[in-house]
């Protein structure tokens, strides 16, 4: 008797959004599925599926009379199914944050290279969303591809979107009219990455953050708050520092660290707003190339990063590059949502995160990454921040600093050629396997960057009392536009009116951004006319920040040593220009000043009486000879 079995194809989609996978109910090879699926987007946001489907039947012995199609995380609305004959029968549950559709064919597909081309669609509401001025669409990869034939994916975005950020993957083709942007996909490009498109030119949020300070030793003391860095994704406009601080510097990571010297038993509460300008990649680059020096000090181990561990040596021999790293970091960590219900959410660490990938958030992600890739000799460090996110199931945020202020980490490597380039690969696990290596997102705003110390220093949200602990001090929102931005570097010579020709002269400079946002790529030069230069004239400012201003020493010397004259000072940075003149007096000056003969002339005073005195009680007396 022949055998016959019964068959249930089953594809799952447990990933955020609409990542198929086979389940292995049956042998590759038995069937063959063909997609054809379109996305099409409203102007609002929702998109429609429709998934024309070809199944074809590989075996003599089995057929298929059901489709279920999971999806997690989400539900979907207005599913509908039919072939040739007309409507399927479609059950729709939604259990435990999953949606399942159960298809019941109309007609079973029996029989070698039997197909049946049938249709599948529902409307989704987080495919794609609008965040301030971005459109993204987002759809993850296929998790199986053993048993499918072709797999072709339409696009397609109303106009009304705006010029294309970027795509990931490049689209096979893409075309655009007056209403309609479409955009297509084959399947040898969605089986390692899922795709990812935005719409716009670049994301403003503004920002307010409050800080607190408070010196309670019984001497002044130096304390700094860490504002929000430019970088090579975001440009800063700081509008208000309320006190202003003495000075603005930037350390060794390119943070930038506001400076307030506290008296004995102060406290003091500083408010910071302004504006951010984020771009999804590296837009310029504003960071010197790295030393040879630099970059071993960003490959050293730290508390957190474990170079040394066993397995993170051999993973890191094993992986070499960072896209590598990326990949395993990405499937090998679980994020782990329960984690957050914590009250505490301790840092790990690289080191523990191996032994419990399950039990893993941002902070696991990001300190594995930096870990391996600094095992592998790959320049890296941490990056902390906000990020905005509408679905924190997707992408979620875990860093609470306090139970007021939940930020996010990811890391950065360094590029020779593009210098320090971010990753996220948290949000590339979690959003099931979106690519945020080959670019980031409009979304992340970042606090501080952390390389030579793996705990320092603190961002925003950590500055606050005691009893504030569960307050907000993070303020961030989305801004139709950046604020003006203005330059102000004001520029001033110090050193004396009058010089002696022939001995060495310090001239101190000054150079203050009185601006709104950082100057950089600018070079302070000094000449000078009758002065001849005993140091470099030159200095490169790199990172100038607002609020920040910056002393130089140069040395000079006068060569007209018998001679009367003048000497110029320029003093030049950016398009600003200040001088100063000075009178260059003749060494020999030194000796016919009235100074100076005044004081010849006590000294060959001093001099003589001293003689006189040494005479009159030094002469020895001769003595008469008695007679």
């Amino acid at each position: 008797m022949r055998f016959a079995a019964r068959l249930f194809l089953t594809f799952s989609i447990l990933t955020t959004y609409y990542l198929l996978l086979t389940t292995a109910a049956y042998a590759d090879g038995e069937f063959e599925t063909n997609y054809n699926i379109t996305y099409q987007v409203e102007p609002a946001g929702p998109t429609n599926v429709t998934q024309a489907i070809l199944l074809k039947n590989k075996t003599v012995n089995y057929y298929a009379d059901k489709f279920e199609l999971k999806i997690g995380s989400t539900k979907v609305e207005n599913v509908k199914a039919l072939d040739s004959v007309g409507p399927l029968e479609v059950d729709v549950k939604f259990e435990r944050n999953i949606t399942t559709i159960t298809v019941k064919f109309n007609q079973r597909v029996i029989g070698i290279d039997k197909e049946l081309p049938w249709t599948l669609s529902y409307t989704s509401n987080e495919l794609t969303t609008k965040s301030g001025q971005i459109w993204e669409v987002s759809i993850p990869r296929i998790a199986s591809i053993a048993d499918i034939g072709t797999y072709d994916v339409k696009v397609q975005v109303p106009a009304t979107f705006g010029p294309i950020a970027f795509a990931v993957p490049g689209p096979k083709t893409s075309h655009k009219d007056i209403t309609v942007q479409e955009f297509t996909f084959d399947k040898s490009q969605l089986s390692q990455t899922g795709i990812a498109l935005s719409f716009g030119e670049k994301q403003i949020f503004t920002f307010i953050l409050d800080y607190y300070l408070e010196n309670n030793n019984l001497t002044p003391r130096l304390s700094q708050i860490t504002l929000p860095p430019d970088n090579n994704y975001q440009r800063v406009i700081l509008e208000k520092i309320n006190p202003p601080p003495q000075n603005v510097i930037v350390d060794r990571d390119g943070n930038f660290q506001a400076q307030y010297k506290l008296p004995p038993k102060q406290q003091l509460d500083v408010e910071v707003s302004g504006a951010v300008e984020v771009r999804s990649f590296p837009t310029r680059n504003i960071y010197q190339p790295l030393t040879e020096e630099e970059k071993n000090l960003y490959t050293q181990p730290q508390r957190y990063w474990e170079t040394d561990n066993g397995f993170i040596r051999d993973k890191a021999s094993e992986l070499k590059t960072a896209d590598k790293i990326y990949e395993f970091v990405t499937n090998f960590l679980s994020y782990s949502q329960e984690r957050l219900s914590r009250e505490d959410i301790t840092r790990k660490g690289a080191a523990s995160a191996i032994i419990t990938p399950g039990d893993s958030v941002c902070m696991e992600f990001t300190d594995l990454f930096i870990a391996i890739a600094r095992a592998a000799g790959i320049p890296t460090r941490e990056v902390q921040g906000y990020a905005y996110t509408q679905n924190e199931r997707l992408r979620p945020l875990s860093l609470a600093l306090t139970s007021g202020d939940i930020l996010h980490a990811w890391p950065e490597y360094w590029d020779d050629n593009s210098g320090w380039i971010q990753i996220d690969p948290t949000w590339g696990s979690t959003s099931g396997g979106l690519d945020y290596f080959k670019k980031l997102d409009f979304n992340h705003i970042t606090f501080i960057q952390r390389g030579t110390s793996s705990t320092e220093p603190y961002p925003a949200g950590a500055y606050k009392r005691q009893e504030d602990q569960g307050k907000k001090s993070v303020f961030v929102s989305f801004s139709e536009e950046v604020p003006r931005v203005f330059e102000n570097i004001e520029l001033a010579i110090s050193t004396p009116d009058k010089i002696i020709a022939g001995i060495p002269l310090k001239v101190r400079t000054k150079v203050e951004n009185l601006g709104n946002a950082s100057i950089f790529g600018t070079t302070l030069e000094i000449s000078s006319e009758n002065l001849t230069a005993t140091h470099p004239t030159a200095l490169d400012l790199g990172i100038l920040p607002p609020n920040s201003s910056r002393v130089t020493d140069f040395g000079f010397q006068a060569g007209h040593l018998l001679t009367r004259t003048q000497g110029k000072l320029t003093l030049t940075a950016a398009d600003e220009r200040v001088e100063k003149t000075v009178e260059i007096i003749p060494i020999y000056y030194l000796f016919v000043t009235p100074n100076f003969v005044l004081g010849l002339s006590l000294s060959a005073g001093i001099i003589i009486l001293g003689f006189l005195l040494y005479i009159r009680f030094h002469t020895p007396k001769v003595k008469n000879p008695q007679i």
